[in-house]
C-alpha cells in the first residue's frame, strides 16, 4: 500500500469534489485518481473517521440522492433461485462509491431500511491474541496473563514473549537435547497468536489450531512441526535442513517460503495456500505434487491432489484481520465465525443455499457481522449467550 496517501487529506477532497461534479455527466478520473480511489478501498478507518469523513462530504440531501441510486441485487424476493451467489455490496455509481467507501459498509448498510430484524439479546466481542504454550514437561504457560520477558529456559533454549505478543524461541548454546523436548503452541476458539521457531521461521495460527514443534532442530535432519486447524508460514531458507509441516491428510516440504494451510477436522480436505518459493505436498497415498506461487492445493480422502489457481485474498484474509466470503453458503461462513467468537451455532428450518460474498473486520462486534451478512435478506440471526440460531 502506498503509504503517502492518505483519506482525507487535500488529495481526497479533490477526489470526491471531481466524482460529485461529474455526477451528472459520469466519471472522468485521471491515472492517479483512479489509484487514490482503489487505495481508499482498502484502507479500514474507525468509527470516528469514518463519521468524520460522513458529515464533512454528505448531507441529508445528497444522502437522499444516494439511496436512490443504490440498487440491491436482492430487490425482486420472488426472484431467488437457490444457490444463487448474493454479493453484501449494492451496485451503486461512482460517486456514490466514493461516499459508501469513506462511510464504511458496516455504517452505510445501517442507514438502508429492510426487512429482516435480528434479534440480539447480548453482543458479543471479537477474539483476542492469545494461545497456551506447553512445554515438554507439562508446564502450561497462558501467554496473554504472561508478562513480557523470559517465559522458561529449557535445554539451551530461551523462550520469551515479546512486547507486542510474539513467542519467540532463541538458542542459548547448541544443545542436541533440546530436540527432544517437543513443545505446543495452542489456540482456543476466539484465540490467534505468532510464534517464532528456533530456526527464525514464524508461524500465525489461526483461532482453534496447534502446532507441536521440536524446541530446537539442531542435530536433526528435518525441520518437522505438525499442525491442526490453520497456519501461515513463512519458513527460514536451509537447504540442508527442509521444513516439513504434517498434517491429519498430508505432509508438506518446503526449503524457505511463504504458505497457508487450513486443515481443520470439520472440513473434508486440506488446503494448502503458496505464496513465494515451491513445496512439494505428499498425500496418504503416496502421491506428490509441487506446488507453484499462486496456486491452492487440495487434499482429501481421494487419491489425486487437486491444484487451482489461488485466492490469496480469501486465503490470507483472517491473517490480515478480515473475514472475507467468496461465494461461501452461509453454513461455511458459520464455522469461521463460530471458532472466532467461541459460539455454538444452530440452524432453525432448512439452510440457506444462497451463496455469499463480502469483507469485514474480524475484530467488529459479531452483531456488525451478522447484520451484514442479514442485509441480504436470505437469512436472520438471533444470539443468545453464545449460542447463535441462523434462520431463513
Amino acid at each position: 500500500m502506498n503509504n503517502k496517501l492518505t483519506p482525507f487529506g487535500p488529495d481526497w477532497d479533490k477526489v470526491l469534489d471531481k466524482l460529485e461534479a461529474n455526477k451528472a455527466t459520469g466519471l472522468e478520473l485521471n491515472t492517479e485518481e483512479e489509484d487514490l480511489l482503489k487505495e481508499l478501498q482498502e484502507i479500514r478507518t474507525d468509527a470516528a473517521q469514518a463519521f468524520k469523513a460522513y458529515n464533512t462530504f454528505d448531507t441529508d440531501k445528497r444522502w437522499a440522492e444516494l439511496k436512490q441510486q443504490i440498487q440491491p441485487e436482492h430487490i425482486d424476493k420472488n426472484a431467488n433461485k437457490k444457490g444463487q451467489q448474493i454479493k453484501l455490496w449494492p451496485r451503486i455509481s461512482a460517486a456514490a462509491a466514493a461516499i459508501l467507501i469513506i462511510v464504511g459498509i458496516g455504517l452505510a448498510l445501517q442507514k438502508e431500511d429492510h426487512d429482516v430484524k435480528n434479534i440480539f439479546h447480548n453482543d458479543i466481542p471479537a477474539g483476542i491474541n492469545s494461545a497456551t504454550l506447553t512445554l515438554d514437561n507439562g508446564k502450561k504457560i497462558i501467554l496473554s496473563n504472561a508478562n513480557s520477558g523470559q517465559l522458561a529456559s529449557e535445554a539451551g533454549i530461551l523462550i520469551t514473549k515479546s512486547a507486542d505478543g510474539e513467542v519467540i524461541y532463541s538458542i542459548k548454546d547448541q544443545n542436541k537435547g533440546a530436540a527432544n523436548k517437543t513443545h505446543t503452541l495452542e489456540t482456543a476458539n476466539g484465540q490467534t497468536y505468532k510464534l517464532q521457531l528456533p530456526d527464525h521461521s514464524e508461524v500465525w495460527l489461526n483461532a482453534a489450531s496447534s502446532i507441536k514443534f521440536p524446541a530446537s532442530f539442531a542435530g536433526l535432519k528435518s525441520r518437522k512441526v505438525e499442525l491442526t486447524g490453520e497456519a501461515y508460514f513463512e519458513i527460514s531458507k536451509d537447504k540442508e535442513h527442509p521444513f516439513i509441516v504434517k498434517t491429519n491428510q498430508q505432509e508438506v516440504q518446503v526449503l524457505g517460503t511463504h504458505f497457508n494451510i487450513n486443515s481443520y477436522p470439520d472440513k473434508q480436505n486440506t488446503s494448502t495456500t503458496l505464496l513465494e518459493g515451491s513445496v512439494k505436498i505428499t498425500n496418504e497415498h503416496q502421491k506428490e505434487q509441487l506446488l507453484k506461487p499462486g496456486e491452492t492445493a487440495l487434499v482429501n480422502n481421494s487419491e489425486n491432489i487437486l491444484v487451482s489457481p489461488a485466492d490469496i485474498k480469501s486465503t490470507l484474509a483472517w491473517k490480515n484481520g478480515d473475514f472475507r466470503f467468496n461465494e461461501e453458503r452461509i453454513d461455511e461462513i458459520m464455522l469461521k465465525i463460530s471458532r472466532w467468537y467461541d459460539i455454538e451455532v444452530t440452524y432453525q428450518g432448512p439452510v440457506s443455499k444462497e451463496k455469499f460474498s463480502g469483507k469485514i473486520s474480524r475484530n467488529k462486534n459479531i452483531s456488525e457481522v451478522l447484520n451484514m451478512l442479514s442485509y441480504s435478506n436470505a437469512v436472520k440471526f438471533i444470539v443468545e449467550g453464545r449460542r447463535v440460531t441462523v434462520m431463513k
